[in-house]
C-alpha cells in the first residue's frame, strides 16, 4: 500500500485474522523496503501485532520483517463487548521483542537483568526498564528513541487505565491455553443451546448469559 511508503508513520497496528496473519505481513515487507530505501533503514515504523495468540504471530514477524523493524508483541485481553463501559482494570499483555535489531531472549532475559541489576541500572530505566543482550546497544541513541516510540505506544493502554502485563509470547500461550480456551469453549457451547434471560433468573444463570454474551460477541 501507498500509504506506508507516503505518510510519516511511527508505528503500524497488524489487526488481522490468524489465519491471514503471515500473507498479511508477507504483503507489507516490500512496501516496508521501498520505504527504507526512499527515506532510510531508521525510517522503518513500530510494527504491532494485536492477535490472541503470541508465538506464532511471534515468529512470523521476526521471519519476514526487515531487520531495521522493531517488533511489538501484544494481546488486549478484552474486546469491543466486555469493554464496552471502557478499558479501565483490563489487562493488556506485551513482549518487547526485537528493537534496534536486537532481538530480546524472553528464556534469559530475567537472568540478564539479574546479573546487570547493579552494574546499569540507570541504563535500564533510561530504556524503559529492559537490558539489552549487546551493551553497545544501551548507550545508542537510537536505541533509546525506538524504546521511547514502545512506551508512547504502551502509554495510550495505560493511561486508559489497562493493567500493563510485561509478558513473553510463551508464557502469555501457555497460559491462554487453559484459561481462554475453556472460556471460550464453554461460552461457544452454551450459545448454540438458544439460553434466554427469564424472570426468576438466578445470580448463577446471569453469570451464564454474561458470558456467552461475552464469548460470542469479542471473537
Amino acid at each position: 500500500e501507498t500509504f506506508v511508503v507516503e505518510r510519516d508513520l511511527d508505528v503500524i497496528v497488524l489487526a488481522t485474522s490468524i489465519v491471514s496473519f503471515e500473507d498479511t505481513v508477507k504483503d507489507l515487507v516490500p512496501h516496508l523496503q521501498k520505504r527504507m530505501e526512499l527515506k532510510g533503514n531508521d525510517s522503518c515504523p513500530l510494527i504491532v501485532d494485536v492477535a490472541s495468540v503470541k508465538e506464532h504471530p511471534r515468529e512470523i514477524l521476526l521471519k519476514h520483517l526487515p531487520e531495521e523493524c522493531d517488533v511489538l508483541c501484544t494481546h488486549p485481553m478484552f474486546g469491543p463487548d466486555s469493554a464496552k463501559c471502557g478499558w479501565q482494570g483490563q489487562n493488556f499483555v506485551y513482549e518487547k521483542t526485537r528493537v534496534n535489531g536486537v532481538v530480546f531472549d524472553p528464556e534469559t532475559m530475567e537472568e540478564e537483568q539479574q546479573t546487570n541489576n547493579n552494574n546499569d541500572t540507570d541504563d535500564a530505566d533510561a530504556n524503559g526498564g529492559e537490558r539489552f543482550f549487546d551493551n553497545s546497544h544501551v548507550d545508542c541513541e537510537i536505541t533509546v528513541e525506538k524504546m521511547d516510540r514502545i512506551e508512547r505506544f504502551l502509554s495510550i493502554w495505560e493511561e486508559e487505565g489497562c493493567n500493563m502485563t510485561p509478558l513473553s509470547c510463551k508464557d502469555h500461550d501457555a497460559y491462554a491455553a487453559n484459561s481462554q480456551f475453556i472460556t471460550h469453549l464453554v461460552g461457544r457451547v452454551l450459545g448454540v443451546q438458544g439460553l434466554h434471560s427469564t424472570p426468576i433468573d438466578t445470580s448463577g444463570f446471569q453469570s451464564v448469559l454474561k458470558l456467552i454474551e461475552n464469548t460470542n460477541a469479542d471473537s
